[in-house]
């Protein structure tokens, strides 16, 4: 057996990132840049009006009750009409550029308006309430590094910038392939020595939602054959994932196949609980990972190995899920031999984090998983960690 890190660093050396590709802003959200962004302008452009009100000169009004004359107007959309007279004011629709001369603007609130003229009832700083050229995004700046994930904030930014066209990373299409002769698939009959091919909806769902292609395939049965077949049609992806078959049964034929001719495995078995059965090869020239069948074993799996890899596809910067250390609320044990991924609820009490169990942690508890946001990771080495103890914990759900 080897450790997770060392299965990890082995399967994402083996993964080279996808090339670039130009796709429209509006298709961006969810995609991995693959340039850098460099502001070419300033935003904002020129100085506007943060508020509606009226501009003026700091020096024209020492003293709260000042009244201005209004020189004029400028709505949202409209240029200044050029400068002002001193002991006047210009009225200012939020937006509007800032009119030569003045050095503040006084909200609306604090005014009193007739007769065309305004009553500014208190003294203003200069500076209030003006957003000047350049306040947000300096030309020349910067804004967004390549690997980043494009988020809806990101998508506005690039708008802002006048990009029609973004270089994203282009997305891995994953291969799917679920084993064993016990599960049917959803439009297969349930008989009673069949079981639900969970993990096929699990794994093009986890897939999908890195923002990859999921590619799936159907079910191999447990023979050579039928599972050569798979591979083949697998020749298009460019990760192949496979559940169940990598254990110590008879019928457990995936690691036979991926040693078959110029396939290759580079492993077998990493030192984690669940999970421990995990492969890694080379089948048909594609970088393969063999999940174990069990479900909630799968998934772990799945977090620590396989979403490494697809993210690298993209061009990630991060690759592994986001840790932070929480207070137990109960006791929880682990083997001892290998960490053990728990399954937890992680929540905030009071001024720090604690997490709990989600019950019974089995790894076909499937439900387990559903419950949970994150994996408690009792350490190597570790049998018991006592209520009130610090535990490690890995964020698989993002809405914790």
């Amino acid at each position: 057996m080897i450790t997770i890190e060392k299965a990890r660093e082995t399967i994402v050396s083996r993964i080279t990132p996808l090339p670039s590709e130009k796709i429209p802003l509006e298709q961006a959200l969810g995609r991995y840049l693959a340039e850098d962004i460099v502001s070419q302008m300033d935003i904002p452009s020129w100085n506007n009006s943060a508020m509606d009100g009226y501009a003026v000169r700091v020096t024209d009004i020492p003293h709260a009750g000042v009244r201005l004359g209004i020189a004029y107007e400028i709505p949202a959309g409209s240029l200044p009409q050029g400068p002002f007279p001193e002991g006047s004011a210009v009225k200012i629709m939020t937006g509007a550029p800032v009119p030569p001369g003045a050095d503040a603007v006084v909200k609306r609130e604090d005014t009193i308006e007739s007769e065309g003229a305004v009553i500014v009832n208190i003294v203003p700083k200069k500076s209030d309430h003006i957003r000047f050229a350049g306040e947000d995004i300096a030309k020349g700046d910067l804004i967004l590094q390549k690997g980043t994930l494009l988020e809806a904030a990101h998508i506005g930014l690039l708008a802002s910038l006048r990009r029609v066209m973004v270089l994203c990373s282009q997305r891995p299409t994953v291969a799917i392939i679920a084993t064993g002769n016990e599960v049917a698939d959803l439009d297969e009959e349930l008989t009673e020595n069949k079981i639900p091919s969970s993990n096929s909806s699990t794994l093009t769902s986890l897939v999908r939602q890195l923002g990859a292609i999921p590619l799936y395939l159907g079910i191999a049965r447990d023979t050579k054959a039928g599972l050569r077949d798979k591979f083949e049609q697998a020749s298009r992806a460019d990760l192949i994932l496979t559940s169940g078959g990598v254990s110590m049964g008879d019928y457990d034929v995936v690691r036979d196949v991926m040693t078959e001719g110029a396939n290759s495995v580079e492993f077998w078995q990493v030192r984690m609980k669940p999970g421990k059965p995990l492969a890694f090869g080379i089948i048909n020239g594609i970088p393969a990972i063999g999940l174990p069948g069990n479900p909630v074993s799968t998934m772990t799996s799945f977090d620590q190995f396989a979403r490494p890899a697809i993210l690298k596809f993209m061009g990630a910067q991060t690759l592994t899920l986001p840790r932070l250390k929480a207070r137990l609320l109960e006791a929880v044990r682990g083997p001892g031999d290998r960490p053990h991924y728990l399954r937890g609820v992680l929540k905030r009490c009071g001024d720090e984090l604690c997490v709990a169990s989600t019950g019974p942690q089995g790894s076909g508890i499937l439900s387990s998983m559903a419950r949970g946001n994150c994996y408690m990771i009792v350490p190597e080495g570790h049998r018991i960690l006592e209520q009130g103890d610090l535990i490690e914990c890995e964020v698989f759900h993002a809405s914790w």
